[in-house]
């Protein structure tokens, strides 16, 4: 998908916009140190560049909590996996998509997904889960055709 300034992301639970300007924002927690942070994600979706505070250093696998900086909800994908985070995303056409990403500093996966089809997918570690969705889809296809 072309990346637009008219695309944003919201937050799965209160549905504000995460993005301001060139940043997707979040807070962030450490699962295994006592780290909490603002991080800022680029919104082009595969560019895994990200800003956070130089005091701030992230360990190669360590998963990180990833918050709504509005309403403080848990963005993690409970049901799909616990390593995921999920946002919505809206195109300039204001269609809505799921954005998961992995929460495992280093890991860089990407789904971009629409009615519960994979329509892009990023990063080199990418296929560690899309059997996750692709079982996750088969589960629903029979709801949808009965």
């Amino acid at each position: 998908m072309k990346y637009s300034l008219k695309v944003n992301y919201l937050c799965p639970h209160c549905r504000s916009y995460l993005r301001v300007w060139n940043n997707i924002i979040f807070i962030i927690k450490s699962d295994q140190r006592d780290l909490q942070g603002i991080l800022l994600l680029n919104p082009e979706l595969g560019n895994y560049d990200l800003i956070h505070h130089s005091s701030i250093e992230f360990k190669e696998g360590e998963m990180l909590d990833f918050m709504c900086p509005v309403c403080r909800a848990d963005l993690t994908a409970f049901e799909l996996h616990r390593n995921l985070v999920r946002i919505i995303m809206t195109d300039e056409n204001n269609k809505e998509f799921d954005i998961y990403f992995s929460k495992i500093c280093g890991e860089h996966s990407t789904f971009l997904i629409h009615d519960e089809d994979i329509v892009e997918k990023y990063g080199e570690e990418s296929s560690v889960y899309v059997n996750y969705f692709m079982s996750r889809l088969k589960k629903r296809k029979p709801d949808k055709e009965g």
